[in-house]
C-alpha cells in the first residue's frame, strides 16, 4: 500500500472512531460537561439556593473556639468533629459530626449545621443539595446523598470520559484542515457546513482545555479503574497506598480514602481539646495563610487527633498544606506539605481539574471554556443527524426509526437538560422551606422534568418540540427573580442594595441563560407559511418531517 493510501485509511478509521465514540456516549457527555461547568461556581450556587444565609457578616478570629463550644453543647458524644471556617464563597460557619451508631451493625449518622460566624447562633437554611448536586452528578450520576450506585456511576462516567478522550484524539487526526477551517467561518451557508464550522471552532478554540480536563478526570479515579497494580505493590488490607498518596505516615489515624479508621470508642463526652495550642502551631507554620478547616478524630477512649488545613487558594497542587497534631496538648505529630513526587503529580492533576486555585477572573475563563466544550459536544451530536438528513433528502425517503430516535435523544439531552436544570432551581424557590424530604423533592423535580422531556421528544421529535422546551426553560429561569421576591428569598435588585454581590451575580447568570435560551427558541420559530411539525434540529433551514 502506498504511503498516501495508508494515511487515507488511517484517517477514515479515525473518522469512524471519532463519530461513534462521540455519538454513542455524547448525550451523557453533554450532561456531564454542563454540570461540571456549573460546578466551577457550586459554592456560589449553593449560597443562592440557601437564602436564609443572607446578611452574614465577616468572619472573626474567635470562630474556631465558637465552633468548639457549640459542638460540645450539641454533639458531645460524636466520633469526630469537622469545622469549615467561613470565607467569601461560603460565609457561614459549617460544623459537622458523626454520631455513634445507635445499635450494633448500624452505620453512624452524619450531621451538618450552619452557624452565624459572629454570634454562633444556629442558622436553619432550607434543606437542599444546592450546587453540590451538579458537582456530584458530574462524576457519580447519583441522585441522592445515600445512593447505592456511587461506584457504578463513577464507572459509567469514567467510560464516557474515556470515550471523549478517544474522540478528541481521533478528531485531531480526522480533521486534516482543522486549524485552517477554524479561520474559515461559513455559518451563513446554513445546513451541514454551518454545523461543521461551529463544531470546529468550539473544538479548536479550547482543545488543550478539553484534553487536560478529560485526562485529569480519568486520573483522579485511577485507583478505581486500574486497581491491579496498586494491589500488587501495596496490598489493599491496610490502605498503605492511600496513606502514601495522602502524604501521611503508616499508622496514622487520619488516613486517606482507603486507610483504616480508628476503632469506634465507647460513647462519652469528647475529651478536652488543646485548641489554642493547635492554632498557635498553625500560625507558626503558616504565617501568611489563613485556616480553612479543622477536624477532630477520637483516638481511643481519651486520645484525640486534630488535623488543621490551610486555605491555600493560590497553589495549584491539591490538597493544601496540613498539620496533624495531638489534640490533647497541641503537639505536632507530622506536617504534610508537598509529599512524594508521585503525590505531587497526582495533586497537580487533581488541582487542575478542581480549579480550587482559580481567582474570579480565571474561574470565569474556565467556565467559558466549559461552555465551549458543551457547545462542541452539542454541535457534534447535531452534525451527525444533519448529515443523515441530507442523505435521506437525496434518497427522497422518510427518516428511519433509528434516525427518529436520535432526533428524540438530541432533543431530550440538550433542550431537556435545560428544562431539568430550570425545574431544579424552580423547586428550590417554590417548595416550602421545611418540607419533609425536601432535598429529594428537588431532585425529583429535576429528573421528573428530564423524563417528561424525553417522553415528549419520543412522541414528537420535531422542531416545534425543540422550540417549546427551550421556551419553557427560558421562561422558568426568567421567573426566578419574581419567585424570589414573592417568597421573601430576595431578588437581584434587593441583593445589590444589601451588598449580596455573589447572590446577585448568580441570579444575573440565570437571567443571561434565560435570554440565550429565549433567543434560540425565537430563532426556531416556524415561518407562518409552514406551521407544521418538523424534526429539523436548530439551525437547519429545512422544515420537513423526519
Amino acid at each position: 500500500m502506498r504511503p498516501d493510501g495508508a494515511k487515507e485509511g488511517l484517517r477514515q478509521s479515525m473518522a469512524w472512531l471519532h463519530t461513534w465514540a462521540g455519538l454513542l456516549l455524547g448525550w451523557l457527555l453533554f450532561a456531564i460537561f454542563v454540570t461540571g461547568t456549573l460546578s466551577f461556581f457550586r459554592h456560589e450556587i449553593s449560597l443562592w439556593m440557601k437564602p436564609e444565609l443572607r446578611g452574614l457578616g465577616a468572619a472573626h478570629a474567635g470562630t474556631p473556639a465558637l465552633a468548639e463550644r457549640w459542638l460540645r453543647a450539641h454533639a458531645p458524644q460524636a466520633q469526630n468533629w469537622t469545622v469549615r471556617l467561613p470565607d467569601a464563597r461560603e460565609p457561614a460557619l459549617r460544623v459537622s459530626w458523626r454520631e455513634p451508631a445507635a445499635r450494633p451493625g448500624e452505620r453512624p449518622r452524619f450531621e451538618t449545621r450552619w452557624l452565624d460566624p459572629a454570634s454562633g447562633a444556629e442558622l436553619r437554611p432550607r434543606p437542599t443539595f444546592g450546587g453540590d448536586f451538579f458537582y456530584r452528578f458530574h462524576f457519580e450520576l447519583r441522585s441522592a446523598e445515600k445512593s447505592r450506585w456511587i461506584l457504578e456511576g463513577r464507572w459509567v462516567v469514567g467510560l464516557a470520559t474515556l470515550a471523549m478522550f478517544v474522540a478528541l484524539l481521533s478528531g485531531i487526526v480526522t480533521h486534516r484542515r482543522l486549524f485552517a477551517d477554524f479561520f474559515t467561518l461559513r455559518w451563513a451557508k446554513g445546513g451541514q457546513r454551518a454545523w461543521l464550522d461551529a463544531h470546529n471552532v468550539s473544538g479548536v478554540l479550547a482543545l488543550p482545555f478539553y484534553l487536560l480536563i478529560t485526562f485529569s478526570g480519568l486520573m483522579i479515579f485511577h485507583s478505581l479503574y486500574l486497581p491491579a497494580g496498586i494491589a500488587a505493590a501495596y496490598g489493599m488490607k491496610d490502605g498503605a497506598y492511600f496513606s502514601d498518596l495522602a502524604g501521611e505516615p503508616a499508622g496514622s489515624a487520619m488516613r486517606g480514602r482507603g486507610g483504616a479508621r480508628a476503632a469506634t470508642p465507647a460513647p462519652g463526652p469528647m475529651p478536652p481539646l488543646a485548641l489554642q495550642a493547635a492554632l498557635d502551631q498553625a500560625r507558626h507554620h503558616w504565617p501568611d495563610l489563613p485556616l480553612e478547616s479543622l477536624s477532630v478524630q477520637r483516638d481511643g477512649p481519651e486520645g484525640l487527633r486534630l488535623e488543621l488545613r490551610a486555605r491555600d487558594g493560590g497553589r495549584l497542587q491539591y490538597p493544601p498544606p496540613r498539620l496533624v497534631l495531638d489534640g490533647r496538648d497541641g503537639r505536632l505529630l507530622h506536617a504534610v506539605d508537598r509529599g512524594t513526587p508521585a503525590t505531587r503529580v497526582y495533586g497537580v492533576l487533581y488541582g487542575l481539574h478542581m480549579a480550587r486555585f482559580a481567582d474570579w477572573g480565571l474561574r470565569w475563563t474556565l467556565f467559558a471554556l466549559g461552555v465551549l466544550g458543551s457547545a462542541m459536544i452539542a454541535t457534534g451530536l447535531l452534525l451527525w443527524r444533519v448529515k443523515r438528513r441530507a442523505q435521506t433528502a437525496r434518497r427522497a425517503a422518510r427518516a428511519s426509526a433509528g434516525e427518529r430516535l436520535v432526533d428524540a435523544l438530541n432533543i431530550a439531552s440538550l433542550a431537556g437538560l435545560a428544562l431539568a436544570l430550570c425545574a431544579y432551581l424552580l423547586a428550590n424557590r417554590l417548595l416550602p422551606a421545611q418540607l419533609p424530604q425536601r432535598m429529594d423533592a428537588e431532585l425529583q423535580a429535576f429528573f421528573g422534568a428530564w423524563g417528561l422531556a424525553l417522553l415528549w421528544a419520543l412522541w414528537q421529535p420535531t422542531r416545534a418540540t425543540w422550540r417549546r422546551l427551550l421556551a419553557l426553560a427560558a421562561t422558568g429561569l426568567a421567573a426566578l427573580p419574581l419567585l424570589g421576591a414573592a417568597s421573601g428569598a430576595g431578588h437581584l435588585l434587593d441583593d445589590l442594595a444589601h451588598g449580596e454581590h455573589v447572590r446577585a451575580l448568580v441570579e444575573l447568570g440565570w437571567l443571561v441563560a434565560a435570554a440565550l435560551l429565549g433567543a434560540l427558541a425565537w430563532h426556531l420559530r416556524e415561518p407562518r407559511a409552514a406551521r407544521r411539525a418538523t424534526a429539523t434540529p436548530p439551525g437547519d433551514g429545512e422544515a420537513r418531517p423526519c
